[in-house]
């Protein structure tokens, strides 16, 4: 089993974005496909664009819970956006991501960068970080992706001292299959906000909603409350001051 998963990381890892985008778009097709994902296949790689939500959230966490001279973890940061984002305020960045593709790519495009500290390679589970080494953890669209979701949530407060932003997309009908489950087939689950909010107090995590309403090319508006037109849940748990 370990050595078929590792061999399927690798080749995903060497293989050229365009032709895993590719690959993907037929799997999705194929019976059994859509309904269990394996998320170790995933690559930040697979559709190389930058999601207009995505980046409003990194603005949203920027504007309203970093402050100057903060070091913020970004758990699955992707193509890196929102480190250049956060980079105009954070002082220490630090970069976490599964895939080994990702991680390279990222290393060459901030290596010199004044604020942006380490990028590296995890497991998706156990952040290699001590307890309350950072000022923010964020985790923009990464949880629907995780299989034990709710260990990845007490890793990220666990090594958080203030913030933990989290954003994942809200389950609405039209990105929603007749049975149930994400059109996205790399997404093994999707919530609405009272179903992810159960969970958070099941965690007993003191925290504060967020939403980002509006299409999914933007423009956008955040708001505290849950409409029908909220594109995006951001919870966020707060951590109390040692």
């Amino acid at each position: 089993m370990f050595a078929s998963t590792y061999l399927r990381r690798l080749m995903i890892n060497i293989t050229p974005p365009i032709v895993v985008k590719g690959v993907c778009s037929i799997r999705s097709y194929l019976p059994g496909e859509v309904r269990k994902p394996d998320p170790s296949d995933y690559s930040a790689l697979h559709n190389p664009l930058e999601v207009p939500v995505q980046v409003e959230a990194y603005l949203l966490c920027r504007d309203k819970y970093l402050k100057p001279g903060d070091a913020v973890l970004d758990i699955g940061f992707g193509l890196g956006f929102g480190l250049q984002i956060m980079g105009g305020k954070a002082e220490n960045l630090f970069g976490l991501e599964v895939g080994a593709c990702a991680v390279h790519r990222a290393k060459r495009i901030f290596q010199g960068h004044p604020r942006v500290r380490n990028i590296d390679l995890y497991d998706g589970l156990n952040i290699p970080f001590d307890d309350k080494s950072v000022d923010v953890v964020t985790c923009i669209d990464v949880i629907e992706h995780v299989e034990d979701y709710e260990s990845l949530m007490l890793e990220m407060r666990r090594v958080a001292r203030r913030v933990v932003f989290i954003s994942t997309p809200n389950r609405r009908p039209e990105y929603t299959r007749p049975d149930g489950h994400p059109k996205n087939s790399w997404h093994l689950r999707e919530w609405t906000w009272e179903e992810l909010d159960a969970i958070l107090k099941a965690l007993c995590f003191k925290y504060e909603w967020n939403f980002i309403d509006g299409p999914f090319e933007g423009p956008f508006n955040g708001r505290i409350e849950a409409t029908l037109d909220t594109l995006s849940l951001v919870p966020v748990i707060l951590l109390e001051p040692d």
